[in-house]
């Protein structure tokens, strides 16, 4: 007689949940479970990665900004973790964590600075990477930018080539982002 007692009381929030739903469609939305319906999807797309400098010694401090965009549902009902990274040659040198929270708007944008510190790293040319990764993105594809320019590492106290020193800035740009939008 207890068994029965102590499923009856576990049984009735689950009728509850269920009756609920029925009666109301945007509460299962609530607790739907990403069960792959159409408002079960973010979409997130990295607008801008800027380097800076893009020639350097080893042992300096290299500054990118990456800017990303919230482009995923029109109502946003629930949120989602991830990190937002920069990779050097596939090598992770910068990462945040990073949650669109319950209620982002489209149009939503973050931005963060990462300082990379290349101590340690040999010399030679690395393509940096901006990446924010959603497992649910409508659209994989645009949650990353990849400069153009490598940055270019020297040995501390090494001469850069003629006509060239320490500095330049790289970017890479969304190019479905118009410039215009800013």
């Amino acid at each position: 007689m207890r068994r029965i007692r102590v499923s009856i009381y576990l049984l009735a929030p689950v009728l509850f949940l269920l009756l609920l739903g029925a009666r109301h469609p945007e509460a299962n939305e609530l607790f739907s479970m990403g069960g792959g319906g159409e408002a079960d999807y973010a979409d997130i797309f990295v607008k801008e990665v800027a380097v800076s400098p893009t020639r350097a010694h080893v042992g300096d401090v290299i500054r990118i900004d990456m800017r990303w965009v919230y482009w995923g549902e029109f109502l946003n009902r629930h949120y989602e973790t991830t990190n937002a990274e920069i990779k050097a040659n596939g090598k992770v040198v910068a990462s945040s964590p990073f949650v669109y929270d319950y209620g982002a708007k489209l149009g939503d944008e973050y931005a963060h600075t990462y300082l990379w510190d290349t101590q340690g790293f040999p010399p030679g040319e690395y393509r940096i990477r901006g990446e924010v990764f959603l497992w649910h993105d409508a659209t994989p594809y645009d949650n990353f930018l990849v400069v153009k320019d490598p940055v270019i590492l020297l040995a501390p106290g090494a001469k850069f080539p003629e006509g060239q020193g320490a500095g330049g800035t790289g970017m890479a740009r969304n190019p479905s982002w118009l410039k215009n939008k800013d």
